[in-house]
């Protein structure tokens, strides 16, 4: 059963993953302030702070109103 594209289910999936992002984040800089070794797996907490905001925005985005209507 195929499930017709909602632009909301989109922008969930995109807010979801900007929430994982900002812990991946906060572990990372955990780890590379307390040096427990976790710096050599993951990527600079850095990175992932800058893609879970870009993935909110873009999940914000898709869950506006985009007729340009004032509600």
């Amino acid at each position: 059963m195929w499930m017709k594209f909602d632009t909301s289910i989109l922008g969930k999936c995109f807010f979801w993953f900007g929430l994982v992002c900002g812990v991946l984040g906060i572990f990372t800089q955990y780890g590379v302030a307390y040096q427990v070794g976790t710096q050599r797996v993951f990527a600079d907490a850095t990175f992932y702070f800058l893609l879970g905001s870009l993935a909110m925005l873009a999940g914000i985005f898709l869950n506006t109103d985009q007729t340009n209507r004032l509600l």
